[in-house]
């Protein structure tokens, strides 16, 4: 985990779901699921790093998934 003293805004949080949902529906996951919950943690530790492009995002998920 990166340490970040960075607040997530709305648009933020915004672009990190639809990441998310599209991993999801890329890779066939339930949205909800245990899976995702991992993915969601991981992309919100590369964005609070500072990776804000969602083809980058997706990119640093790709081991995990």
């Amino acid at each position: 985990m990166f340490p970040s003293f960075d607040t997530l805004e709305p648009n933020d949080l915004a672009l990190l779901r639809a990441v998310l949902e599209d991993v999801c529906r890329e890779k066939g996951l339930a949205f909800e699921g245990p899976q995702a919950r991992i993915l969601a943690r991981e992309l919100t530790e590369w964005y609070l790093f500072g990776i804000r492009h969602p083809h980058q995002l997706k990119e640093m998920l790709e081991p995990i998934c």
